[in-house]
């Protein structure tokens, strides 16, 4: 995460402020700033999506491109004979933050990337992989999930997830046409065509079943929710857990690890994360919806985009 310097009085006052049960901008522990999402940013890819945490020019700024390709099966591939895959890649804007020029960010990219395949690339994940696949031991797609980090103002693995799961859900796929063609000795060989038509375009299965994070710092003997760039400079510890639609916590990641987190804190932070989420995913797929419905009615427009808040 961006790096952040204060001085010992501001240190010592937000970590009163949490462990006191308020936070130095009037959050409670569990509030998370307002996020706005953005969908058809890149005309250009097959799914697209932008999230921004915290206001303009002092949040932090996520933009996630998807685009689809097929790929040629082959024996010892990492991808099942059946199935498709996914290709995480994140990257964070010099502009950013100061300590990303050159490269100041290449750990952080590989931690981000990381992450996004232990949520996204998987049974986990809830995405119907066979559907990814065109013709067992032939061919498949690949989904290349492309993020860019625009600002970081903390906050940012939540804000990765969320333009991801976004982008996803945005995904339109080409219709595949499969047939058996008899080849020169009479053996019927199935081939495959990409039907090249925008209007003629698929959904990515089980998008909806996609998991959502929730990041939380440890500050003291407490923890937040959404930490700002002030917060994760005196954080000891940050925990970020998936969890389901089906509220099933489906991946775990530690970081920033000064010290362990107790067994008791630990589990009150896991029982957390599912309150958390379950709210959090009914308004997520409420206003993706709402934008869905928005875009869909202005299919005979230029593409902007569409917009919307979700006040989290």
């Amino acid at each position: 995460m961006a790096s952040l310097t204060l001085s010992p009085a501001e240190h010592d006052y937000i970590l009163r402020g949490v462990e006191s049960g308020f936070r130095a901008d009037g959050r409670g522990s569990l509030d998370r700033r307002e996020v706005t999402l953005r969908t058809g940013m890149i005309s250009q890819a097959n799914g697209s999506a932008r999230c921004r945490i915290g206001n303009l020019g002092v949040g932090t700024d996520v933009l996630v491109g998807i685009k689809a390709e097929v790929n040629s099966w082959t024996p010892g591939d990492n991808v099942p004979e059946t199935s498709g895959t996914i290709v995480c890649n994140v990257e964070c804007s010099p502009s950013a933050a100061q300590e990303f020029e050159g490269r100041g960010a290449e750990e952080l990219n590989i931690e981000l990337t990381q992450l996004l395949d232990r949520i996204f690339n998987g049974p986990q994940s809830g995405i119907d992989f066979e559907k990814l696949c065109i013709i067992p031991k032939q061919a498949y797609w690949v989904l290349h999930v492309d993020a860019l980090v625009l600002d970081v103002k903390g906050g940012i693995i939540d804000a990765l997830v969320w333009a991801t799961r976004a982008a996803l859900m945005s995904t339109k796929l080409p219709r595949v046409v499969v047939e058996s063609i008899p080849d020169e000795d009479g053996v019927m060989q199935a081939e495959f065509d990409v039907v090249d038509d925008p209007e003629d375009m698929t959904e990515l299965a089980g998008a909806e079943n996609m998991p959502v994070a929730v990041t939380f710092s440890q500050i003291g003997r407490r923890f937040v929710v959404d930490a700002s760039e002030q917060e994760e400079a005196v954080a000891q510890a940050r925990m970020t857990i998936a969890v389901s639609p089906k509220m099933e916590i489906c991946a775990v990641q530690k970081g920033g690890v000064l010290r362990g987190f107790s067994p008791a804190l630990l589990a009150e932070i896991m029982q957390t994360s599912l309150k958390i989420a379950r709210e959090e995913l009914d308004k997520f797929n409420k206003h993706y919806a709402e934008a869905k419905n928005m875009t869909d009615g202005r299919a005979d427009e230029p593409s902007t985009g569409s917009t919307f808040l979700v006040p989290f």
